[in-house]
């Protein structure tokens, strides 16, 4: 008999998911003695997912929390959860991927992917092949509900995808993704061109068997509109570069010019990702004999595109002292005091950004922490 909850447990969560909401600090303090309290009972567990799932009179930021503070408790407590109860999660999960709300979606993604980190793609067989089954549905909403958690098991589980523990299951997932390169729906779009791009650097034999269809796919991208599209091509191209060069050279002059474009384009992180292209290039032994009909175009957008705003001036101050750890000994003492308060909501607003250039958010994040 499936689980149900019990009416006054129910309402006791529901409440304590409003309080949690509350900016009281006492009250934040409860909730979390409340929580730790009702983390000793099994199926507690059970009433988070019924909200996040079923609970569909509520509204969805509480549903959500409900989800994220089932996540924490899958981190933390996975391993002592009953059979039974881990069983009702994974089902309710996979049964309401296609929840009519984006949020509702994404956090049941989350949840997906936080199981799965935990050992569980080995004991979940059925997980894999029912995401990539509902991937035909004609449900948009199961469709990309799907391919988000897809998206997040490729990006925290790449090597595992790749290798016999699961019978190499790339092999299936990679011409599936191929597929959904030509979707009409652009968020479908990127989702399967970030899914891909997960095996790039790993080399993935299924993807290397693949190769010539996937790069064929990115041309066919290339005027996409949408603006994710543009940024996961850009972003496939500086890895394929990298790592697949050979197969890349033959279109290298019409790839300079869409990069060229794509570094002027009127979206800044598709500017910024186009950017990492030329980087990578330089470091190719073809750059001289690639660039050289290419430079009068490039060096006076790059220059264009050299424009410093005072944050960017200050952030570059700061990159300069890093090295010899001026930063810590004059910098913030002297120089930099009367700029703290002004650098810091803007470091953080980088970090928070989706999808931030690895390098941007490194070094921002170093400059964060020493601020």
């Amino acid at each position: 008999m499936e689980w149900q909850p019990d009416e006054q447990g129910l309402q006791q969560v529901l409440q304590l998911l409003k309080d949690s909401q509350s900016p009281d600090t006492a009250t934040q303090r409860a909730v979390q003695e409340k929580l730790e309290q009702l983390n000793q009972f099994p199926d507690f567990n059970n009433y988070l997912i019924f909200v996040l799932t079923s609970l569909k009179s509520e509204d969805e930021p509480t549903r959500s929390l409900s989800g994220l503070i089932l996540k924490n408790n899958v981190k933390a407590h996975y391993q002592n959860f009953p059979p039974a109860v881990a069983d009702f999660i994974k089902r309710e999960c996979l049964n309401n991927i296609g929840d009519p709300s984006p949020l509702i979606r994404a956090t049941i993604g989350i949840l997906i992917t936080t199981i799965a980190s935990k050992g569980e793609l080995q004991t979940w067989p059925e997980l894999l092949p029912q995401l990539c089954n509902l991937l035909n549905s004609e449900d948009y909403n199961t469709c990309e509900g799907s391919f988000g958690a897809l998206q997040k098991i490729c990006e925290d589980s790449s090597e595992l995808l790749d290798s016999d523990a699961l019978n190499r299951p790339l092999n299936i997932m990679i011409p599936k993704f191929l597929q959904f390169f030509k979707h009409c729906s652009p968020k479908i779009r990127s989702h399967a061109i970030a899914c891909v791009n997960q095996f790039i650097i790993g080399r993935a034999q299924a993807l290397m068997d693949n190769i010539d269809t996937f790069i064929e796919s990115l041309f066919a991208l290339a005027g996409d509109e949408d603006c994710e599209v543009r940024k996961n091509v850009c972003r496939a191209l500086v890895m394929l570069l990298e790592v697949r060069i050979d197969r890349l050279i033959p279109h290298m002059h019409s790839i300079i010019q869409y990069m060229l474009q794509r570094t002027q384009d009127a979206d800044e992180n598709v500017a910024l990702e186009a950017c990492e292209f030329w980087l990578t290039l330089a470091e190719q032994p073809i750059c001289k004999e690639a660039l050289s009909g290419h430079l009068v175009q490039l060096i006076p957008i790059l220059v264009n595109g050299m424009k410093y705003s005072e944050i960017d001036i200050i952030l570059l101050k700061v990159s300069h002292h890093k090295c010899d750890r001026y930063w810590s000994c004059v910098v913030v003492g002297v120089e930099m005091q009367p700029y703290v308060a002004l650098v810091l909501p803007h470091l953080v607003e980088i970090i928070n950004r989706p999808n931030t250039p690895k390098t941007l958010l490194e070094n921002t994040g170093t400059t964060s922490d020493r601020t």
